[in-house]
């Protein structure tokens, strides 16, 4: 195969499934052991950093018009129950119940949903046109908490266009 005629897969590639017998899902134990357990070995407890920035650019890729098309998605794919408790100009808090990530896992002493961070950030940044970071501040199956809880900081200013 000649690299020049490898295409890159695209969101909406992605997104096509054509399983006769099996259908479309797969389970959430696949998922996990592909996000936390293999990105682990091949990187380390520094996957999260990688898995923040791949959330990211997804997020962004989505080209969602609106938040609330973001709720849809993830109920769609049942990454989580999303809840907003709160919503300024500048900040947001979202809480992710049965996080698909770590949800009934034992606790392991530290965060694990820096992906879902990440998609967070990216889908808020297309919205607002504005630079977004997220920091996960509560997690279920990493620290025992209730649900993966992230604080959104919305900054000032606005994103400039790829070169």
């Amino acid at each position: 195969m000649n690299p020049r005629d490898m295409q890159a897969v695209t969101v909406e590639n992605a997104l096509k499934v054509d399983r006769e017998t099996l259908g479309p899902l797969a389970p959430v134990a696949l998922f996990r052991l592909v996000r936390l357990v293999a990105f682990e070995e091949i990187l380390g407890r520094g996957a999260s950093g990688p898995a923040y920035i791949a959330g990211k650019r997804l997020g962004r890729s989505l080209g969602l018009p609106n938040l609330d098309s973001f709720l849809q998605l993830c109920a769609d794919l049942k990454i989580g129950t999303i809840k907003v408790p709160k919503m300024e100009d500048d900040a947001m808090y979202v809480d992710v119940f049965e996080c698909v990530t770590c949800a009934g896992m034992d606790t392991v002493g530290r965060k694990l949903c820096a992906f879902e961070g990440g998609l967070i950030a990216g889908v808020v940044e297309g919205v607002v046109k504005r630079p977004v970071t997220v920091s996960e501040v509560t997690c279920i199956g990493g620290l025992g908490h209730k649900s993966c809880g992230f604080d959104v900081q919305i900054g000032r200013g606005t994103l400039r266009a790829a070169p």
